[in-house]
């Protein structure tokens, strides 16, 4: 089997997203739970990289219940397994990175959780750097307001301090743009 046998075409990727917030939803009538694929449904579980297997398992478990439905939860559980080799892939943690989400260690099996990590770490380091920059410019903006607001009235060792802080949070500023690079 080829390494990207598991990689989503964005047209099914869609579908697929569609599909997983559908069975997102807090619960199932009864039709729904008669009628679900429970392999399918535990696959498009384990792809949207939230709460773990027991979690969605006892939350469809106890939705069907109440409808006098019983889940079959060994089709559900094999549907996760085939879900998180789907999902347990560098291509999938860049992207699940990129859409904001938040790897939980543990998640994806020891044997898949390091492909997975070597796509979302880089892609989550650089979503955190550019937020760093952005809240470092937005306190570089704030200082030098402050020293154009004291600049009249500062001692010199006050205006002093003020911009060395500011060469301090410049120097910071180059550092991070230096490491998205």
């Amino acid at each position: 089997m080829s390494p990207n046998a598991f990689f989503l075409s964005p047209g099914r990727a869609a579908a697929l997203a569609a599909a997983v917030l559908l069975s997102a939803c807090a619960g199932m009538d009864a039709d729904e739970c008669r009628d679900t694929d429970w392999q399918y449904l535990g696959q498009l579980d384990a792809m949207d990289g939230k709460k773990d297997l027991r979690s969605r398992a006892l939350s469809h478990e106890r939705s069907c219940r109440k409808q006098g439905v019983v889940v079959d939860l060994r089709a559900y559980q094999r549907g996760w397994m085939q879900g998180l080799r789907t999902f347990c892939t560098p291509e999938n943690g860049k992207a699940f990175a990129e859409q904001g989400g938040r790897f939980q260690p543990g998640y994806c099996p020891p044997a898949l959780e390091g492909a997975f990590l070597d796509g979302y770490t880089p892609a989550r380091d650089r979503i955190e750097a550019r937020q760093a920059i952005s809240e470092l410019e937005r306190k570089i903006d704030d200082k030098k307001k402050e020293i154009r607001a004291e600049r009249a009235g500062a001692s010199a060792s006050r205006m002093a301090f003020l911009q060395a802080d500011l060469r301090d949070m410049q120097q910071e500023l180059r550092q991070l743009q230096a490491r998205l690079r």
